[in-house]
């Protein structure tokens, strides 16, 4: 009999749990994103653009975001968060002006089209998570909410050294 090289151990199952839940949440958002015309990545740079405070990001509302600041919160790469941006562009939904201070850099502002969508989308969103909390009392939410932000801060806080290439040949 071939031995497994698993044994149960919580910090498994609890990331496992995590990337199960976002691959669901993702899967019951795909449609209402897709009537919208927007993909996840749009959607989430659309919500960070326009200063989405459930990011629990710390950002002032309203003051624009460089990409650059996108790409770092999210914990995504630069030129993923480029060609996002440029289709929101494109689409009318963002916009960019030169940065007062460094006219190199772009700071991103919503456009009324872009909030307009964010409103039309926030129904949906806000049925979603709530079915998917429902079972939970208000403290059992705040308790998740400050536990998931432990965590997400250590997965930030975690160097390029510390990761692991995993390659399968």
């Amino acid at each position: 009999m071939t031995q497994s090289p698993f044994r149960f151990r919580a910090e498994d199952a609890i990331a496992l749990s995590l990337m199960d839940l976002a691959n669901a949440l993702s899967h019951q958002c795909e449609g209402v994103l897709a009537e919208a015309g927007l993909t996840a990545p749009q959607w989430t740079v659309l919500m960070n653009v326009a200063g989405d405070v459930n990011f629990q990001d710390g950002r002032r509302v309203g003051d624009g975001i460089f990409s650059s600041e996108i790409a770092t919160a999210r914990g995504l790469s630069r030129p993923h968060i480029s060609a996002t941006v440029t289709e929101l562009i494109r689409k009318g939904l963002i916009s960019q002006q030169d940065d007062p201070q460094d006219r190199r850099r772009k700071l991103l502002r919503v456009t009324p089209a872009g909030l307009e969508i964010l409103y039309r989308l926030q129904p949906r969103r806000q049925m979603i998570n709530d079915r998917l909390l429902t079972d939970l009392s208000a403290d059992q939410r705040q308790r998740l909410m400050d536990l998931l932000l432990v965590a997400r801060r250590r997965a930030r806080e975690s160097s390029e050294g510390d990761t692991v290439n995993l390659r399968i040949a």
